[in-house]
């Protein structure tokens, strides 16, 4: 038998049972890394906790008053942190596709949308509801 002679083409039965046979595992590999609830609420709290920082707790000018603010803004933030939990679990509609999740929250003047797929989320958009002024 001649290894280089050229090969029959692959039947389409064959490609269709090697098809849906990857399929399948794919789709198992999705359905078994979909995050749950209690994953994106621990996400939730390390995320939406940095954002508090970085966002709202910045000192707006140099002066010592809006140093201090600043100050008790991030120890606010801290030791809130336990609390975040429970809020976004009351405000987070979950729609579970079970290869993954999508979650929206409403916190007050921000809904945030995410998506949960291979253990891992990921922010969609983070939108703002009302102005702030």
């Amino acid at each position: 038998m001649n290894p280089f002679a050229p090969s029959k083409s692959l039947s389409l039965s064959t490609i269709a049972i090697v098809s849906g046979t990857t399929l399948a595992i794919f789709g198992g590999i999705l359905m078994f890394t979909n995050p749950n609830q209690k994953q994106y609420e621990e996400f939730a709290e390390e995320k939406l906790s940095l954002y508090a920082k970085e966002n709202l707790c910045q000192a707006g000018a140099s002066g010592l008053d809006q140093v201090v603010k600043s100050q008790v803004c991030h120890m606010m933030v801290e030791a809130g942190k336990g609390q975040i939990p429970r809020v976004v679990r009351e405000t987070t509609q979950k729609r579970d596709y079970m290869v993954l999740s999508i979650y929206e929250t409403n916190l007050y003047l921000y809904k945030f949308r995410t998506i949960g797929v291979f253990n891992n989320f990921y922010v969609l958009d983070v939108n703002q509801l009302y102005d702030q002024n």
